[in-house]
């Protein structure tokens, strides 16, 4: 009777093995579609912080539209917050490196008043965004948005 293998014992190895492997592949696809929500949580978290940075703060220094770039710090729009200024929108449509100092790296700023689109700035991309921020405003004497879109 030696070197006999039952059949009970490979029936019984062929299903643990394929439990185990069910566990893996299912652990692996848990883990993956995590880390992907926590990527779009952190892209999320800095689009809103660079957004309200730009609408509710005059940036540093505040007079920062008259300054060359390397003395700029912070870009922010507002002469008081919601409230952009034209000289500062007019600074950022004509130089939007400014805002490779937000550390966002794939984006699309849009800064609409009533009636048409005043500043774009970042890339186009086939790729649909992973946050869009929106914030309405007021600017050159009527109300607009600004929308920042990442991925």
């Amino acid at each position: 009777m030696f070197g006999q293998v039952r059949v009970e014992f490979v029936f019984g190895i062929v299903i643990f093995s394929i439990i185990i492997i069910f566990i893996i592949t299912q652990t692996n696809t848990l883990f993956s579609s995590l880390l992907i929500d926590s990527k779009n949580d952190i892209l999320k978290a800095k689009s809103i912080n660079v957004i309200t940075i730009l609408v509710e703060d005059g940036g540093d220094p505040p007079n920062w539209q008259t300054l060359s770039f390397n003395n700029v710090n912070r870009v922010g729009l507002a002469n008081q917050p919601y409230n952009l200024s034209k000289s500062k929108i007019n600074r950022l449509n004509s130089e939007c490196d400014l805002l490779n100092k937000t550390e966002l790296r794939n984006y699309r700023l849009k800064v609409f008043n009533e009636t048409h689109l005043i500043v774009f700035c970042g890339s186009e991309s086939l790729e649909p965004p992973k946050s869009v921020s929106l914030r309405y405003v007021y600017v050159d004497n009527g109300f607009g948005n600004v929308s920042l879109e990442v991925w």
